[in-house]
């Protein structure tokens, strides 16, 4: 056996001797493992809700009586974002953007009914999920496993001892890596085998690939938490100052650097508040409006009295469709600065890899915001149709009845021209491509943590 297996096998006795790897690699398995199971029933349930509702919903839309097609318009239908197996794992942005878009007529509306509005004060410690164990519990448990792997061998002379056998420091390191990453499978992989079954049987491949892009993110993760506490602990002098030192940089790599780095990417890719981005989509639509009914109908007063009643269909087609670029516009613009945002933070995991991890997990959950924007896409698209279908529905029925346009009525035959709203979710390879910098960003991490312990088992002698 090599040098660094003889020294692995030796980390990993000790770690089971004295009674570290039992306690707290079986606390955090625990904790996995519960994660899991409140994952599974929450996903499970809100699922098969928000499934049932959008049954339901389109059912009372075909159900309604006979009326006025642009009363059924105003009252739309509803939208609701299902939820992806791999949710189960990480859950994302979900909490916080809203489950269900109501699709009503002439304006594009936002996500409502956020679970995070119901939640406690808590909810800014981050919810009980896989993702958030493993993202701030995982590096603990390393640092509770290896923060004295130099360390104490130096306050023993052990190590001294182990170069006069000829060990050389690059051995010790990969010896020692290797024995916490042992510990690390050892504790992880049952749990890695209930997700991966999970998986299979409620997502297919898709589901299965996704998680196995998790698992490599993950693995990266905490490659890196290895190496660097195999780095300090090489570099400080004892024990009790490698384990404060550690902490410390837990304590500010899972608190205070994603608060950090969320105020510098607003500040580098600043969005508008609410209250600007209403007034100003309001007033280009006004804008946009005037110069369609000017060039169209030849007035900029909309629905005045000059407008015939005989008009009223095309009016409303031509107001719809003079908001969709304006609507495109604002929406693509504030949309861009998240994901610009985003983008901002995925770097800065250079400096703190949780940040990096954390796009690239929620990217392959398909929990993240470039997911929630497809769905916001495509809802939208399911609201022109319906609102298109409308529209020439009037023009072709009501505006022919001129002063009697709003006693025409439309009944079941137009409400079953609307087709019932189905989401296919981002695919495996397109959420894969749109999360390589996430990827590049951890491999790089892995490499500069690799080169920084390589030169602390060296600058430092026994």
């Amino acid at each position: 056996m090599s040098a660094a297996g003889l020294v692995a096998r030796r980390e990993l006795t000790e770690l089971w001797r004295d009674g570290r790897l039992l306690l707290a690699g079986g606390l955090l398995l625990l904790l996995l493992v519960t994660a899991f199971a409140v994952g599974w029933q929450q996903q499970r349930a809100t699922d098969g809700e928000r499934q049932a509702a959008q049954a339901l919903d389109y059912d009372a839309w075909i159900a309604q009586d006979e009326r006025h097609p642009h009363d059924a318009a105003h009252q739309g239908m509803h939208a609701f974002k299902p939820l992806p197996p791999t949710a189960i794992m990480d859950p994302g942005i979900t909490p916080f953007v809203g489950s269900t878009i109501w699709l009503q007529a002439h304006r594009q509306s936002e996500l409502r009914f956020r679970p995070a509005q119901d939640a406690t004060g808590l909810q800014r410690f981050g919810s009980l999920s896989v993702a958030w164990v493993l993202q701030v519990l995982g590096p603990l448990l390393v640092i509770v496993l290896g923060f004295n792997a130099f360390a104490a061998e130096r306050e023993q002379g052990t190590l001294r001892l182990a170069a006069s056998m000829g060990v050389r420091p690059r051995q010790l390191l990969a010896g020692k890596a290797l024995a916490l990453a042992a510990a690390l499978a050892a504790c992880l992989l049952p749990a890695l085998l209930l997700a991966a079954i999970a998986m299979a049987v409620q997502g297919g491949l898709d589901a299965v690939l996704r998680l196995a892009l998790l698992a490599l993110g993950y693995a990266m993760y905490l490659g890196i938490a290895v190496l660097g506490v195999l780095a300090v602990s090489a570099i400080a002098p004892s024990t009790r100052l490698a384990l404060i030192v550690l902490l410390a940089l837990w304590i500010a790599g899972v608190t205070l650097a994603p608060r950090v780095a969320s105020d510098l990417a607003r500040e580098v890719h600043p969005s508008p508040s609410r209250q600007a981005f209403n007034r100003a989509i309001d007033d280009d639509l006004d804008q946009a409006y005037r110069r369609a009914w000017r060039a169209q109908l030849g007035t900029d007063k909309r629905w005045g009295a000059e407008l015939p009643l005989n008009r009223w269909g095309i009016a409303l087609k031509i107001d719809d469709e003079a908001g969709y670029g304006v609507t495109d516009e604002h929406f693509g613009r504030l949309w861009d600065s998240f994901a610009q945002q985003q983008r901002v933070q995925e770097w800065a995991g250079l400096a703190m890899p949780l940040l990096a991890l954390r796009g690239w997990s929620m990217g392959l959950a398909g929990t993240d915001f470039a997911a929630h924007r497809h769905f916001s896409v495509a809802a939208e698209a399911q609201r022109r149709l319906m609102q298109d279908l409308i529209s020439h529905d009037l023009v072709e029925h009501a505006d022919p009845l001129g002063d009697r346009h709003f006693s025409y009525q439309a009944g079941k035959e137009l409400w079953a021209r609307v087709p019932r709203f189905e989401y296919r979710p981002i695919d495996v390879l397109t959420a894969l491509r749109g999360n390589l910098v996430s990827l590049a960003v951890l491999a790089g991490g892995l490499a500069l943590a690799a080169a920084v312990a390589t030169w602390s088992v060296g600058v430092r002698k026994p």
